[in-house]
């Protein structure tokens, strides 16, 4: 549940490369401009499952010469539960149904850095307002196919062949790696570990119709180790899975009244990975779930991050 009153961040770099191994470099000014002239003229938006579910930017602000770019990006979607409020003191619940055409709505503040970031070519700083639904696995296809559009017509001439081709870019995120495991959960509730497999089998799980896709066993905490020993809890849990032949596990808790969750493959090492870094931002006025314009003081917070 997002509160009225504060945000969190993620800290990622945003690298653009030219999609053709031949094409020129196309500096990020080419990129932005084009982006918002997309944007300006209502076509940055793509639709996915059957049309149920629609992503877009709403608004971007950048003009040449502009330390960043900031790019307000909305997710709707039909398939989501109709929100319900409860009185607090009767406990009494009232749903707000989705009228025809409707969707669960939530929105999600991008910064994108114009300088290159220290000891890279191609890589800019980036923050990204953390809210459910739009997230990194879906931020970067869905901008990666409006950096397809913003670029229709443009072409270059390869110079091995002299034939003209496409010149487009093709956006790829990484994470800041600042935190590690035990260092995000000090201080934070554990709810429960689980353990999964992906590993397709045959034999009793598998039909004509149907093929194991995942199996899991989660393990409820019921009461709260001290930091030492939630190392010491994550290292026998993930060694009985990979005894098991589970591949992942994945933990539940939640810290400064946010809930969150986090993968460890079955070979890495719970004192040692590193987790993308972010940072919480607390506002004087408040801001919605969604947002129909940049919200002006999130905006400012997040310059004074970047």
């Amino acid at each position: 549940m997002l509160s009225t009153y504060e945000r969190w961040v993620s800290f990622f770099d945003f690298a653009f490369q030219p999609t053709h191994p031949a094409a020129p470099d196309i500096p990020v000014i080419d990129i932005l401009r084009n982006l918002k002239n997309l944007v300006d003229a209502g076509n940055a938006v793509r639709l996915y499952n059957q049309g149920t579910r629609a992503v877009r930017i709403s608004e971007m602000t950048y003009k040449v010469g502009d330390s960043e770019a900031i790019l307000l990006i909305q997710l709707c979607d039909k398939n989501g539960s109709d929100p319900v409020f409860g009185e607090l003191t009767t406990g009494q619940l009232r749903v707000e149904p989705k009228l025809a055409g409707e969707g669960i709505a939530v929105s999600s503040h991008v910064m994108i850095s114009t300088t290159v970031a220290q000891h890279t070519a191609d890589h800019f700083k980036t923050l990204v307002e953390t809210v459910p639904g739009i997230s990194k696995s879906i931020l970067q296809p869905f901008l990666n196919a409006m950096l397809r559009d913003a670029f229709i017509g443009q072409e270059f001439k390869n110079p091995a062949t002299k034939a003209m081709c496409q010149l487009k870019p093709k956006l790829e995120i990484f994470s800041h790696g600042s935190q590690t495991l035990l260092d995000t959960l000090k201080g934070a509730k554990l709810h429960n570990v689980k353990l999964v497999s992906t590993r397709k089998q045959g034999g009793m799980d598998k039909t004509a119709y149907t093929e194991l896709a995942e199996r899991s066993v989660r393990y409820k905490i019921v009461k709260q180790p001290p930091l030492a020993d939630k190392k010491r809890l994550l290292e026998i849990l993930r060694k009985k899975g990979q005894q098991s032949g589970f591949s992942k596990v994945s933990i539940s808790y939640s810290k400064d009244g946010r809930q969150a969750s986090l993968d460890l493959d079955r070979n890495e090492d719970a004192a040692t990975k590193l987790f993308t870094k972010s940072e919480k931002i607390i506002l004087g006025s408040g801001i919605n779930q969604c947002e129909s314009t940049i919200h002006q003081e999130l905006e400012r917070k997040m310059k004074g991050l970047l």
